[in-house]
């Protein structure tokens, strides 16, 4: 099996990179930013999601992909993506500029995040 890279973000936008990198068992990501243009369109000042709302609002408005065992299981009461154990081996942060990180918050505090110094 060869290595396959899936771009969930930062393709043909600036920011919110989002990369997966596969190679038989293994599944690690490259960054899990916000994009600088993220809510644009539905946000404004003191117009934001409930957080109480978890991933729905987001999920709603094709804000953040939808992919299976990768979220936090508080935040996906209120979706159609039902909780299940990740199957993510780690992330990697490339930098701490929010187009890198910015919704690292959303993962499962199950999966492993690294960082170098800096």
């Amino acid at each position: 099996m060869s290595t396959s890279l899936t771009f969930y973000g930062g393709a043909n936008e600036i920011g919110g990179n989002k990369i997966l990198m596969e190679e038989k068992d293994a599944k690690i990501y490259f960054d899990f930013g916000e994009s600088f243009t993220f809510g644009e369109g539905y946000f404004y000042e003191y117009l934001a999601p409930r957080s109480a709302n978890g991933l729905e609002v987001y999920f709603e408005f094709d804000m953040l992909p939808k992919i299976p065992k990768l979220y936090a299981k508080d935040l996906l009461e209120l979706t159609e993506l039902k909780y299940q154990k990740p199957d993510v081996d780690a992330v990697f942060i490339s930098h701490s500029h929010s187009d890198h990180v910015g919704h690292i918050g959303f993962l499962d505090e199950s999966i492993p995040v690294h960082m170098g110094h800096g």
